[in-house]
């Protein structure tokens, strides 16, 4: 089976190689702005992986010209992006892919439903769309063509847009990550964002250090203090209430996900202790005066945050946590996210209520 994995950065290379391994034709591509991110990949053969359970390999994978031919002839394309790259793939994806390719987003939620406005408009409706809450692994390139992955056991949630196409999509990776779940909507995999939950607290937080220091620091381990740790709760209860008001069946927290994806054991019944048994506190943010332009602010606010405010309001949830970390992060970066962000709005979805919400993610209408 061929399979196109369009994007540059650690997590596309990631699912490239993993997609190798499990013996797909496995074919990378990007935007013209962002193809030279690839020419290491096309020089070594493929892409290299470095873990701790197998070291360094080579897996490999082929780069295309460019997306239009390395979509051609593939069963499966997924989109691996930062979200702000969304709009920009479908404008390319929309209509060029074949009604019988699977489209599948990998990360954070929604570039489903971009999809599904694109192929709408671009009168190409029978191609089986999807996407997942978050990347199966932690990815980070370390030089070019080369990156590392720590993988998740868990936690890692899968849903087509309609629900209808979960089943197919998910047939297709399940070999390749069998400890991904199917979700029951689209809802879930755009509220169950963990970046949205411990990024954004965490990084407006602590500004001050991440803007005047030098040399880095561990944003969940000294960043991630008791009271730090009460904001990440706060966004993860206020994205729990409008999961609910959805009538949305996995009832887990943040908690609860960061030991399903491995990142933590069951330290006890409070967040904070998870949270400082996890891996999150060894993990390292860089610091300087541009520290606070990281997309854990640039994307995670406006595509994120800004999403969840807007469903928030069309079923009756208050977000208030969630709506200050909005505005003071536009304060904070002199940029009005609201504005910027993706809205129920811009996804032409706006005001069609609770009801009308379920029945998209069911049906599409």
């Amino acid at each position: 089976m061929k399979v196109a994995v369009l994007g540059s950065g650690g997590g596309a290379l990631a699912v490239a190689a993993d997609m190798a391994k499990s013996g797909r034709d496995v074919v990378l591509a990007d935007l013209p702005a962002f193809a030279g991110n690839l020419r290491a990949v096309e020089e070594h053969g493929g892409v290299r992986v470095v873990s701790g359970w197998q070291g360094e390999v080579l897996e490999p994978v082929t780069v295309a010209e460019d997306v239009g031919s390395a979509i051609g002839g593939a069963a499966l394309v997924i989109v691996v992006v930062p979200c702000f790259g969304h709009e920009p793939f479908m404008e390319v994806l929309g209509p060029k892919l074949d009604p019988r390719t699977h489209l599948l987003f990998v990360g954070e939620g929604s570039g489903s439903i971009v999809a599904r406005r694109a192929l709408a408009a671009a009168g190409n409706t029978d191609v089986v769309v999807g996407e997942t809450n978050t990347l199966p692994y932690l990815a980070r390139p370390v030089r070019p063509g080369t990156v590392t992955v720590d993988r998740k056991i868990g936690g890692v949630l899968l849903v087509g847009t309609p629900a209808t196409g979960t089943k197919q999509l998910f047939d297709l990776v399940s070999d390749v990550w069998p400890y991904v779940s199917m979700a029951g909507s689209v809802w879930e995999t755009v509220l169950i964002n963990y970046n949205a939950i411990d990024h954004v607290a965490a990084m407006l937080a602590n500004a001050g250090t991440l803007e005047n220091r030098t040399g880095g620091m561990l944003l969940w381990g000294e960043g991630g203090t008791p009271s730090v740790v009460r904001v990440i709760e706060a966004v993860d209860g206020e994205l729990f209430a409008i999961r609910k008001q959805l009538g949305l069946a996995d009832d887990r927290r943040y908690r609860d996900f960061l030991i399903a994806q491995g990142f933590a054991p069951d330290a006890g019944p409070g967040l904070y202790e998870v949270v400082r048994a996890s891996k999150l506190v060894v993990s390292y943010c860089p610091t300087g005066p541009d520290a606070l332009q990281s997309r854990y602010l640039t994307e995670d606010i406006p595509y994120a945050l800004v999403l969840a405010s807007s469903i928030g309001a069309e079923v009756g949830v208050k977000t208030p946590v969630i709506d200050g970390l909005i505005a003071i992060g536009s304060a904070m970066l002199a940029r009005d996210f609201r504005a910027e962000g993706r809205t129920l709005a811009t996804l032409g979805l706006a005001g069609v209520g609770t009801e009308g919400l379920r029945r998209f993610a069911a049906t599409g209408d």
